[in-house]
């Protein structure tokens, strides 16, 4: 999109904020459609990858991906040891603790969510993707 050079400042910063505002509407929009993608790939029994041809004559490819992941829950742990959360930030903050006898790896675990996080990778390719395996 050119922007063209004798508009002056006020101009320019009203286009600014202008294409701003649709790159934020745009946006919505386009986290409403990933999610309805998500919800057809979720209700498909469809497991790997799924590849379809665009009207275009390009190719989209839809990757499920799993992540383990795991998170301190501060505020459960804080309440446990019977300090602020504000005193659990830092690594320096959770070893002096740890130091002192007040926290220990169970503690650590018992305060850690675990779980597996799906997401979706969502491509474009000009070419059909070759098959894995």
């Amino acid at each position: 999109m050119e922007i063209p050079k004798d508009l002056d400042l006020e101009d320019k910063l009203l286009r600014r904020f202008q294409i701003k505002d649709l790159r934020k509407s745009l946006k919505e929009q386009l986290d409403q459609i990933d999610a309805e993608i998500e919800d057809h790939f979720a209700k498909s029994s469809i497991d790997g990858d799924m590849i379809l041809q665009l009207p275009n004559g390009e190719w989209a490819v839809i990757t499920k991906k799993g992540e383990f992941k795991e998170k301190l829950d501060k505020s459960s742990l804080a309440n446990e040891l019977l300090v602020s959360k504000d005193e659990l930030k830092t690594e320096r903050d959770i070893s002096l603790l740890t130091e002192q006898g007040r926290l220990s790896p169970k503690l650590i675990d018992k305060h850690t969510e675990k779980g597996l996080e799906t997401k979706l990778s969502i491509r474009k390719r000009k070419t059909k993707p070759k098959k894995k395996g």
